[in-house]
């Protein structure tokens, strides 16, 4: 009988341990748009741009705060390398920041790959913690322009079909195919998901696993 007690609490603190130690939670939205000028606030780069070129907001939507490193992967073919880096940035909850792709973006050749082919285009990344009251959890993010969808699918002037690529003019392979098309397109988005189950379902699951473990010690201690 002592065994079945000392049984039944073990378990109610590794199921106690367990939720704490759980996944944090967060949402961390990305938006593409190709503009005339930055149409997101507080932007935190410095870099030059020619009138039209594309830019990028990353919003905390979630309930976490995101403390760490962000920033941009963007060699281009003919520009070279334009990519940004910001550290020691915190986002609490509502927060949000804008980064702009230098130069014109749909004039260098596409990024991240031989100029004129297929290519994931600008990467967007995150590296650092998010954290919510006493719970930590690291995380390390990356999306590519290509992955990066409006929902409004278009044919560029070369036949080529797409609803991304955003951040380089809409077009996948990396031409020029004019600021009529660029900056007629529809804003992309992107979000970086993860829920946490509410801890009173996680006891509710844990209740008939400790009930049955239960009973079986109170059976082995007769």
């Amino acid at each position: 009988m002592r065994n079945a007690s000392l049984l039944l609490t073990t378990v109610f603190l590794l199921v106690a341990v367990a939720a704490k130690a759980g996944p944090v939670g967060f949402a961390l939205s990305i938006a593409t748009a190709y503009a005339l000028a930055d149409p997101f606030p507080n932007r935190i780069d410095g870099a030059f741009t020619e009138p039209d070129t594309g830019y990028l907001e990353i919003a905390n939507t979630g309930d976490s705060t995101f403390t760490g490193d962000l920033g941009t992967i963007a060699v281009s073919a003919f520009a070279g390398d334009l990519s940004f880096t910001f550290n020691g940035i915190v986002l609490a909850p509502g927060d949000r920041v804008s980064i702009a792709i230098p130069d014109d973006a749909s004039d260098v050749g596409g990024f991240n790959g031989p100029a004129y082919q297929a290519r994931p285009g600008v990467e967007i990344w995150l590296r650092g913690v998010v954290s919510l009251s006493s719970a930590r959890e690291a995380v390390d993010l990356l999306v590519a322009d290509a992955d990066i969808h409006s929902g409004v699918y278009r044919v560029d002037p070369r036949g080529l079909i797409t609803d991304s690529y955003v951040l380089q003019g809409g077009d996948p392979w990396g031409f020029d195919v004019g600021d009529r098309f660029e900056l007629s397109q529809a804003r992309g988005g992107f979000v970086f998901h993860e829920t946490v189950p509410e801890p009173s379902s996680v006891a509710l699951l844990a209740v008939p696993l400790v009930a049955l473990r239960f009973r079986r010690a109170l059976r082995g201690a007769v």
